[in-house]
């Protein structure tokens, strides 16, 4: 009989602030908010330091808001580039310890460590081992998780953060992941909490113990499926809420400093955000079939529209061309629009692909990529996005080292 699975998972304790506070010093131990300056972006707060959410700041916060909460806080704009090769360098660490790694974003991973367990001693001597390469070879610290499955594993990452290491058994999960609120189970977000508390279902405990008849009636196979997850009898993150991107994925949004209906501009953002998503593909070697297109338009309206591919790909070609077609087909015409975002998810590894070795473009991208992780992200570019800069409406990305223009400092 096989070894029943263990899963880790390893989560960036605030990763874009603290890689920040790495880079300048001065920045340790201030509340910090990388995502947008306010007043010049109208994004939202990617990353908070653990000094920021103090104030209540957290990622997904609009700017403005963030502000009002903590006046004195530092606001700075992200280094993409930055955070793609230390997480980049994590994954290596990682790899070391097994040879099933699955990145699900920039600042998380899963590893299945259940074949590697007697040969590093266990799971405990193995999360800290990770956690102290990590800290010693990047200068970052993280939370581990250890448990059953992935969605257990994610959840016990969560309970000791910043800097966290927790194990959970199959006979802890009663005691340590009952209790949490249902909305700690990863996919399930404001609206099916919601649902769930309607019902009365406030806890995973709740979930856990629901009839099987009331949550098929509410929700189908997918609330019987919840209930399964709760439990650890299965490994499959929920995705209820369209509005949220899946927990396996990859992609980037922006966020324009002025609404817009250009077709022209539009659809220069959507190659650059493709543009970004491939090129980050290519770099964690990893391949997608699913592509998420979301747009939000000027009354915040936000719709999610997506295309599963009969193939496994991170060509830019493929994917813009799906991008487009989308948007072309569900896009409100006429109406302004505040917000684009491309995600690629359903990944796997690329070696796990049949891919040509010979395909040119294959090379093509390779030696963009290469050129821009030397030079940054604007010494080469296609010709059909280069008029989003010149009329800047979409906000500024720097992707060179920080300056004093780049955050901006307000004493309460």
């Amino acid at each position: 009989m096989p070894p029943s699975p263990t899963i880790l998972h390893l989560d960036m304790d605030a990763f874009f602030a603290q890689v920040e506070q790495l880079r300048d010093p001065s920045l340790k131990g201030k509340p910090l908010c990388v995502g947008g300056i306010p007043g010049q972006d109208r994004g939202a707060v990617a990353s908070a330091s653990y000094e920021a959410r103090k104030y209540g700041i957290h990622a997904g916060m609009a700017l403005l808001i963030a502000q009002r909460l903590c006046p004195q806080a530092i606001f700075m704009r992200a280094h993409g580039d930055v955070y793609l090769e230390i997480s980049r360098r994590i994954v290596n660490i990682l790899r070391d310890f097994s040879d099933q790694v699955d990145p699900s974003s920039i600042d998380e991973s899963y590893v299945d460590i259940t074949g590697v367990l007697n040969y590093f001693g266990g799971a405990e001597t193995i999360g800290r081992q990770i956690k102290e390469r990590i800290c010693k070879e990047v200068n970052l610290t993280c939370s581990v998780g250890v448990a059953p499955t992935r969605t257990l594993a994610k959840l016990a990452a969560n309970l000791q953060k910043p800097d966290g290491l927790t194990i959970v058994s199959p006979e802890d999960v009663p005691k340590v992941i009952f209790p949490l609120p249902v909305e700690k189970i990863p996919g399930v977000g404001a609206k099916m909490q919601k649902k769930l508390n309607e019902l009365g279902i406030f806890t995973i405990q709740q979930l856990v113990d629901a009839p099987n008849e009331l949550l098929f009636k509410r929700f189908g196979e997918n609330g019987v499926q919840l209930q399964k997850v709760a439990k650890g009898d299965v490994d499959w993150e929920i995705d209820h809420d369209h509005d949220e991107s899946d927990a396996k994925s990859m992609g980037n949004s922006r966020t324009f400093s002025q609404d817009t209906s250009d077709p022209e501009l539009l659809r220069s953002y959507v190659l650059s955000l493709v543009q970004m998503v491939g090129r980050r593909l290519r770099a964690a070697d990893l391949v997608g079939r699913t592509l998420t297109l979301t747009i939000r338009y000027k009354d915040f309206s936000t719709f999610t529209h997506r295309q599963t591919f009969g193939f496994h790909t991170n060509d830019e070609n493929d994917i813009f061309g799906a991008a487009w077609k989308l948007f072309e087909e569900r896009y409100n015409k006429g109406i302004p629009v505040r917000l684009l975002g491309v995600s690629i998810s359903h990944l796997v590894r690329r070696e796990a692909q049949q891919m040509d070795l010979f395909n040119r473009e294959t090379k093509l991208y390779s030696a963009v990529d290469n050129l821009k992780e030397k030079f940054g992200e604007a010494i080469i570019q296609r010709s059909s996005t280069m008029n989003i800069r010149t009329r800047r409406h979409i906000s500024n990305v720097n992707f060179a080292k920080p300056n004093r223009k780049d955050r901006m400092r307000r004493s309460g």
